[in-house]
């Protein structure tokens, strides 16, 4: 028999089939939830069971109506599941607890939130739109506020991580940058390298969460991110090793160099404009166009063997070519502390090269770099390359057309545009054509590293590296993040079937 009950003060009939899925019937017709891709949790109350649920909302704002952007937008509801007594409400629970609980949701999260990103108002994101959603998972959580640079990272250094399911990042993608760079550094970086993380978009680039996001079709926002948290779904990420003699981080979003560096780091000064501000200077550096002298070195994923040029054919070129796995922990230069870079080596494969001088050089790792801008379509998350997308000679015409098709990467299919996918990537950079005194600016995840146009040795010592030839190599699938489920599932869809027949497995 089937279970008479009342949702919402409707009376209806209905069960859970063995697949979660959450069904009941009424006069007007079957409604669904899917406890998977549509519940936070539920509460059990006498006879009566609330579930707390995390829906699509169409475009009239009609909650579990089926249409193009249902699954996309979402809202909380809540739907109160009134039984018969007691007894009928003790065994819905049971049922209900034990399917939520072979989900594999995170039971425990430490959040850290920069209070200082984007526009400083991540505290009051936390506390109106992810908190809310944390408790109606019932997921505990510890919440740790940055409170200067880098302290991320020796929050992560110093971590228990048997404490907790995952850690997660508020605030822009240097809060993520820290967390990996301070996992890889430690002892045990083997165990805590594999702890889950987590991003919340509450920055200004916000790249690694719209990536995400993006790769399911859904939108980038705050409560998406933290649902596909709480829903506990995870992917490998691919890290990249940053490395100039003895120094290294690591890297999981891009790098640049030339014109995409300067219109970034050089807008700052324009804060106050808002988000206009990287339009606008991007026009003003576009008017005013920068050209680099300089060389690329690269291991060619297989399809892009021949791009650039054998590297015995590449004449001015002095620099070394990356060091081998075996050379660089033999060398004292390299500390011996956390971990070291990838282990398969890249002796005896074909390095090619591609001289400047260059307009702009971006290698990145995953598909975008801020929510309005999308370097590297082809970019995966976890296929064990870089893309590297280089502009050499270009029409200022042309580029103020790329500029408008930055947003959904359409932009790669100029014929001033070289995209490759590479295994190992090696940037030797020179001055500014016609100011052989000016160098360019050298950003990863959205920080200077580099700069080419100090006078003074007490000021290049403020940034990380110097401005000479820098490597990156990449570990396929090193880090493990939090996702959306990466199938064709129904994401937060509740449907209406007026004239589906009745199929129910009883509880």
């Amino acid at each position: 028999m089937m279970e008479w009950i009342r949702v919402d003060g409707v009376a209806a009939i209905g069960g859970l089939e063995a697949d979660g899925t959450l069904r009941w019937g009424t006069c007007v017709g079957e409604r669904r939830l899917s406890l998977e891709s549509d519940v936070l949790g539920f509460r059990t109350d006498g006879p009566r069971i609330t579930v707390r649920a995390f829906v699509g909302e169409s475009e009239g704002g009609c909650c579990g109506v089926v249409g193009k952007d249902a699954g996309r937008r979402r809202v909380r509801r809540d739907y109160l599941l009134k039984m018969p007594d007691e007894e009928v409400a003790r065994r819905w629970s049971a049922r209900l607890r034990d399917y939520m609980d072979s989900l594999g949701r995170p039971k425990k999260l430490l959040i850290i939130l920069n209070p200082f990103s984007g526009k400083k108002s991540a505290q009051m994101i936390f506390k109106n739109e992810i908190k809310p959603l944390l408790e109606a998972a019932d997921i505990l959580y510890d919440l740790k506020e940055t409170e200067y640079q880098n302290h991320a990272q020796e929050i992560a250094f110093e971590l228990d991580v048997l404490q907790y399911d995952g850690v997660v990042c508020v605030g822009g993608d240097g809060i993520l940058v820290e967390v990996i760079n301070g996992l890889l550094n430690r002892k045990d970086w083997v165990t805590a390298i594999k702890v889950p993380l987590g991003v919340i978009p509450a920055g200004t680039g916000n790249g690694m969460a719209k990536s995400l996001l993006d790769s399911v079709g859904d939108f980038c926002s705050v409560p998406n991110a933290t649902f596909s948290i709480i829903r506990g779904h995870k992917r490998s990420l691919d890290v990249a090793t940053v490395m100039q003699d003895e120094k290294k981080f690591f890297s999981v979003l891009s790098l640049t160099w030339g014109l995409v560096a300067d219109i970034d780091i050089e807008s700052e000064r324009f804060r106050w404009m808002g988000s206009a501000r990287m339009d606008l200077y991007a026009l003003f550096r576009i008017f005013n166009l920068r050209n680099y002298n300089g060389h690329v070195h690269f291991i060619p994923a297989p399809g892009y063997e021949e791009c650039g040029e054998p590297i015995n054919q590449v004449d001015d070129c002095n620099c070394d070519i990356l060091l081998s796995k075996r050379d660089q922990r033999s060398s004292n230069k390299v500390k011996q502390c956390g971990y070291q870079g990838p282990d398969d080596s890249c002796e005896g494969l074909e390095w090619r090269s591609i001289n400047g001088p260059f307009i702009s050089v971006v290698v990145s790792n995953v598909p975008f770099s801020a929510e309005d801008y999308m370097p590297a379509p082809k970019a995966e998350f976890s296929d064990g390359y870089l893309d590297v997308i280089i502009l050499k000679d270009s029409p200022k015409a042309a580029l103020l057309g790329m500029m408008l098709m930055m947003n959904d990467g359409s932009y790669v299919s100029s014929p001033y545009v070289m995209y490759l996918k590479v295994k190992a990537f090696r940037l030797k950079p020179g001055k500014r054509i016609g100011n052989p005194n000016k160098g360019g600016i050298i950003a990863s995840d959205g920080e200077v590293i580099a700069r080419g146009d100090q006078s003074s040795e007490s000021i290049q010592q403020k940034w990380l590296m110097a401005y000479d030839p820098i490597q990156m190599t990449v570990d396929k699938g090193l880090a493990t993040i939090f996702s959306p489920k990466c199938s064709n599932d129904l994401n937060g869809e509740e449907k209406f079937h007026g004239d589906d027949p009745v199929r129910w497995t009883l509880i």
